[in-house]
Formats: C-alpha cells, sequence, structure tokens
C-alpha cells in the first residue's frame, strides 16, 4: 500500500515563489495499491481538492498506458468546505465517459456531496453544469462507525456487522469512518478516515481538519491506535493558536503539538504534518517542527509534500 500527496494545503490555493518546495494546492491525498509491473489498483482518493487536477492527470496517463482502471475511482470527502471539493469540476477522469466515480461524504446540514457538487458547478459561476459531467457517479452519504471494502470482487456498500466475515478472507482496502462534530471542525465536524490493506494489516489514518486538544483528543487517539501512518492536521504552530493576532481558536485545526500529542498516545509509527497554513512559506516549514520534534525522539515526523510517496 502506498500514500501520495498531491495538495497539502489547508482554506486555499497559494502557488507561486514561496510554496514551491512543499506545494500550493488544496487537500488531496491518495492511497493505493501497487504491483511490481507498475499496474495500480484499489485506488482511494481522500478530497478533491486543487490537488486532485495534478492526480487526474496521473490517473489519465495510467488508464491510456493500460496500468490503472477508471472504473471506478473512489472519492472519500472528509467534508464539503470548498478546499475540499474545488478541484472535482477539473478532474481529468469526469470528462471519460466510462469512467464511475463512487463519491463518499458526510450529510451536513441537510446537504450532502451530490448537492454539494452540484451548487458548486451552477450557473452563472461555474461554465458547466454538474449534470454535464461525462462521468457516471454515484452518491454515498456516511456516518460514524461505518466501514466499507475497496476490492475483492468490486464490493461496494456500507458493511454491516452480520457482514464482517467475510473480510477475514478479503484482499484490497478496507476503509472505517469517525465522524467528529462541531467544535472539531466549524459547523459541521469532519470525517476521518481509517484505511488498513488486506491481509497485510497495514494501516493509515486520515485526520484533518479538526481542532485537536491540548494533550490529546482521546477519540482520535482510539480511533488511530497503532496504526503504521498518522496523517494530521497542523495548520498552526502553538504560538499562533495560543496567541490572539489573529484569534484562531474554534478555526477547526490543529498544531503541531496537537498532531504529535495524538501520534504518540496512538502508539503509531509514523506521524505525517499537513493541511497546511497558507501563509507558511517553505522558508517558514522548513524550520517546523524539528524544535518540538527533539522532545519526541520515538516519533517519526514528516511534513508532507506535493508528490512525496510512502510505502505503508
Amino acid at each position: 500500500m502506498k500514500v501520495k500527496f498531491f495538495g497539502v494545503r489547508g482554506s486555499y490555493p497559494v502557488p507561486g515563489p514561496n510554496t514551491v518546495k512543499y506545494g500550493g494546492n488544496t487537500t488531496c491525498v491518495t492511497v493505493y495499491q501497487e504491483d511490481e509491473q507498475g499496474n495500480i489498483s484499489n485506488r482511494i482518493i481522500i478530497d478533491s481538492g486543487t490537488g486532485i487536477i495534478g492526480l487526474s492527470k496521473e490517473m489519465l496517463g495510467n488508464f491510456f498506458a493500460k496500468k490503472e482502471s477508471l472504473n471506478p475511482v473512489t472519492i472519500l470527502f472528509s467534508h464539503l468546505h470548498p478546499d475540499h471539493t474545488q478541484g472535482f469540476p477539473f478532474a481529468a477522469f469526469n470528462y471519460i465517459p466510462s469512467c464511475r466515480v463512487n463519491l463518499y461524504g458526510m450529510c451536513a446540514l441537510k446537504q450532502h456531496v451530490e448537492g454539494v457538487l452540484e451548487q458548486q458547478q451552477m450557473p452563472p459561476v461555474f461554465p458547466l453544469e454538474y449534470r454535464d459531467l461525462k462521468s457516471n457517479r454515484e452518491h454515498y452519504i456516511l456516518k460514524d462507525g461505518d466501514s466499507f471494502l475497496v476490492g475483492s470482487g468490486d464490493r461496494f456498500g456500507i458493511i454491516h456487522g452480520d457482514q464482517k466475515d467475510f473480510l477475514n478472507d478479503a484482499k484490497g482496502l478496507y476503509v472505517q469512518v469517525m465522524q467528529a462534530y462541531a467544535p472539531s471542525h466549524p459547523q459541521q465536524g469532519a470525517l476521518y478516515f481509517r484505511i488498513t490493506e488486506k491481509p497485510s494489516g497495514k494501516s493509515v489514518t486520515c485526520i484533518w481538519d479538526n481542532e485537536s486538544h491540548i494533550g490529546g483528543d482521546k477519540a482520535v487517539i482510539k480511533f488511530a491506535k497503532d496504526c503504521d501512518i498518522m496523517i494530521h492536521d497542523t495548520q498552526y504552530t502553538s504560538e499562533e493558536y495560543l496567541g490572539n493576532k489573529p484569534i484562531v481558536q474554534g478555526f477547526g485545526h490543529s498544531t503541531y503539538d496537537m498532531a504529535m500529542d495524538n501520534a504518540q498516545q496512538a502508539g503509531v509509527n509514523m506521524l505525517i504534518c499537513m493541511h497546511y497554513n497558507p501563509a507558511h512559506t517553505d522558508e517558514f516549514l522548513s524550520r517546523l517542527p524539528q524544535g518540538n520534534v527533539s522532545l519526541l525522539p520515538s516519533l517519526n515526523v514528516v511534513l508532507a509534500h506535493e508528490g512525496m510517496v510512502i510505502d505503508v
């Protein structure tokens, strides 16, 4: 199982000379399996910020080289704010008629994935309506405790307790869902995902757009317990979070210290920091979080950058 980063910023994209090293695109991460011949299977995309544009071009290259199927494409939405949806209309696979896209997300404030993406492309603010995309799209609502498998005979749909026996022999990527409610993220909270490779048991947990707690978020720690990799929101430094220029508490994002507290208490092998503050330049990020990491020498802390690939 591999993890690749295509968008690591929060709030809004920041292209330019000050974001070349880490990247300026908004959130998009993909988890997938790859064989020795470079064939991609069971790809899962988490969020469709502007990073999905580059990812979709890579997927189309694989598709035409017969190294990856676009039937289906699986996208998980942590929540429905623009920095997690704004790239979707520009994803190249949406213009391939044979492509089937399964979109999973929350129902928030009586809105769900399909409705939000439709609104995003409504005239007069967008030239092409959602219904005019060429891909075939199915929409699924997720809630706390849900799970499903990507793989093993293209089985889709929520797995209930009496169905989990088949997972013993399953092959693919098993997704578990945790829903956090406000004030973890403003208005409606967010979904977090734990993705486990079957049958190897390797796992990665995706925790972003989360305002954690000083000393650790017990629900997040339990959800991510003993996973191999935790990818965590690090939009603020502790100085920014505790200061008042501007006041950012309540905005729904964590600090590096919060992320390290959660990772250490969950017993993870590697913490990957992302969902960076758009005001944090390459030079600024290159100084972080070294000052804090020295306090936790047993924790492997990595700052995500666009194009980074991690073997889990």
